[in-house]
């Protein structure tokens, strides 16, 4: 997990933030198919971001999230 934070005038600001658990990455590496799906939503209300994911397909059909990223918007940056 990493977590992205800038200073603001009433302490930290909240940027970004990436999840990749473990398991899933082994899971990916081990039984999933080299192929990955991406998606994305809009997080709507005071925080507005946009909520990222990468799944992957394993041997019976079934999706598996490897990882999911929360960030302000859909840019080379972030």
């Amino acid at each position: 997990m990493k977590i992205k934070c800038t200073a603001g005038f009433e302490g930290p600001v909240f940027e970004r933030m990436y999840v990749c658990f473990n398991a899933s990455k082994a899971a990916f590496v081990q039984s999933c198919r080299p192929l990955i799906g991406l998606d994305g939503c809009f997080l709507k209300g005071r925080y507005a971001r946009h909520l990222l994911s990468a799944i992957g397909k394993d041997g019976d059909h079934q999706m598996m999230p490897i990882a999911f990223t929360v960030v302000e918007a859909k840019t080379t940056k972030s």
